[in-house]
């Protein structure tokens, strides 16, 4: 009900799609459908007003939103994570994942050393630079996109990062 007013949304996907059908129907009721040109409009649009918003303040520290995912990957796991991990948490190929650590690596944001369990293999590490930026930046970034998430309650904001999460791991699951 929306203003005493019973509601129903659509969801109409193609049939290969029938699982994220499925993923939305859990998350939001059976009963509840959706379109998806609407969702992916949507989609697209709040990506790009995050990312510009997001681009200003990196571009400040010769970061891309890229370069911003991957050393939070490694703020997270100050132990470090071999390039392989690092590919799978991004959803990107290897190569990819080499050309940004070798980027990131000239401009002294991180550092590769040789992984403690297998010397064959190597860890890439934040810097003490980055290590004492990444805070400084996240703060910056977080007052940024205060006014995007001015009206958004944290549970709404916690609903929406857990339905980003629960799709990204049903299409690993299918693949």
């Amino acid at each position: 009900m929306l203003f005493g007013v019973k509601v129903n949304i659509i969801i109409m996907l193609p049939n290969h799609l029938l699982m994220l059908t499925s993923a939305f129907k859990k998350l939001v009721g059976a009963s509840t459908e959706f379109d998806t040109y609407t969702l992916l409009r949507l989609q697209a649009k709040s990506y790009r007003l995050i990312k510009n918003a997001v681009s200003e303040t990196l571009h400040q520290y010769k970061l891309s939103v890229l370069d911003w995912s991957l050393l939070g990957i490694l703020f997270q796991k100050p132990e470090g994570s071999r390039f392989v991990e690092i590919s799978t948490t991004m959803g990107v190929e290897p190569p990819f994942v080499t050309e940004l650590i070798t980027t990131l690596k000239k401009k002294g944001f991180v550092k590769i050393e040789s992984d403690s369990e297998d010397r064959r293999a190597k860890c890439i590490l934040l810097s003490k630079k980055s290590t004492e930026l990444i805070p400084i930046i996240e703060k910056e970034i977080k007052e940024t996109l205060s006014h995007l998430l001015k009206d958004v309650s944290s549970s709404d904001f916690r609903g929406y990062t857990a339905t980003m999460e629960k799709m990204l791991s049903n299409l690993d699951k299918k693949n």
